[in-house]
């Protein structure tokens, strides 16, 4: 299944088990194994079924079951942390000059544990901040510093074609985009069409090219561009 946290991308593979009694519908809101434990997340596509032959990679978060009135109760009071601590970490890291621009913070559902994601032109040496969230809150707080795609794929959005952005839906990983990329795609290298809203290059100029070499046409009459024919699509092998 592909779900996500607090509404927003970036999407997350999970594995749940093969069970007739277990019906998946989008906007499903159901609670997902993390990194930090158990966490309220959201269905936004519908579950497929993945090929055995077709090795999967290892789903970051695992399904564990539907919510239920007491954890909507505790997604209220965990969404009510996360924004006093944002709010917090924000004023704390301006007084003390860090240079850190905190997008998120993620916790888990009985908020013990949290994730302050932040961007930096640098390292940040924020010994000091951590010891002004321990005064104050309780649980373990970790601080990991996100790139600007990330943060792009974080916070979600939708592109300059219309559609979410792909690196906040089905990309697994950034892929490296170089600028001769870029100048095929367009040789005058105008930023409104070569750069996404990361302020990068597209991640998307990576693949235009691989996709046409490896997509072949055979005309028909009602379309000079024709129909492909190239490899059928691969199911996938978990429910992902």
């Amino acid at each position: 299944m592909t779900a996500q946290i607090k509404g927003k991308g970036p999407n997350r593979t999970l594995l749940a088990p093969w069970d007739e009694n277990l019906v998946f519908r989008q906007g499903d809101r159901f609670i997902g194994e993390s990194e930090i434990g158990p966490v309220p997340m959201s269905l936004v596509e519908s579950p497929r079924i993945q090929n055995p032959e077709d090795p999967a990679t290892q789903p970051f978060f695992r399904f564990l079951r539907f919510i239920d009135p007491q954890d909507t109760v505790k997604t209220v009071t965990l969404r009510a942390k996360e924004s006093n601590l944002m709010n917090f970490v924000q004023e704390r890291s301006r007084a003390r000059n860090l240079g850190m621009n905190i997008v998120e913070v993620v916790g888990n559902l009985l908020a013990t544990e949290f994730i302050i994601y932040y961007t930096a032109e640098g390292r940040v040496d924020f010994r000091e901040l951590v010891k002004d969230i321990h005064a104050n809150f309780r649980g373990r707080h970790e601080l990991r510093q996100i790139s600007p795609r990330e943060h792009s794929a974080l916070m979600d959005g939708l592109g300059p074609c219309g559609k979410p952005l792909c690196c906040s839906t089905f990309l697994k990983e950034f892929q490296s985009v170089s600028t001769r990329q870029a100048r095929d795609f367009d040789p005058d290298m105008n930023p409104m069409k070569t750069t996404g809203m990361c302020g990068r290059l597209k991640c998307c100029l990576s693949f235009e090219k691989s996709a046409e070499r490896q997509e072949k046409w055979v005309p028909v009459d009602n379309d000079p561009r024709g129909i492909p024919t190239g490899p059928a699509l691969s199911p996938l092998a978990t429910i992902a």
